[in-house]
């Protein structure tokens, strides 16, 4: 909040975010008897997307975890030696509190 001159800014709250590189790692199921990246599944399980924020209910007083990927290709690459392969990802992790309605 402001006071310039008797006239009151009120600024929102700087959201809080994260950005995160990560590599799948892949493994041998035994529950799926298949390949499987369980570890990733389950990072995502935390994240929400923007879109099912916008069209869900959601209660007001539990935060939660909205998530997307950054395109790799749209991010220039300096080091020439080294292949970026399709297992690595880059998220931008936003914590979401809603306000109450009381509030």
């Amino acid at each position: 909040m402001l006071n310039i001159d008797g006239a009151v800014l009120v600024y929102p709250p700087l959201q809080e975010v994260l950005y995160l590189a990560l590599e799948k790692r892949y493994n041998f199921s035994l529950d799926d008897l298949d390949v499987a990246a369980n570890g990733y599944s389950c990072f995502q399980s935390y994240l929400k997307d923007a879109d099912e924020c916008e069209s869900l209910e959601h209660d007001d007083s539990m935060p939660f975890f909205v998530g997307k990927p950054i395109d790799l290709t749209q991010i220039p690459q300096y080091v020439r030696e080294y292949n970026r392969g399709n297992d690595i990802e880059l998220w931008q992790i936003k914590y979401v509190r809603r306000k109450s309605p009381s509030q």
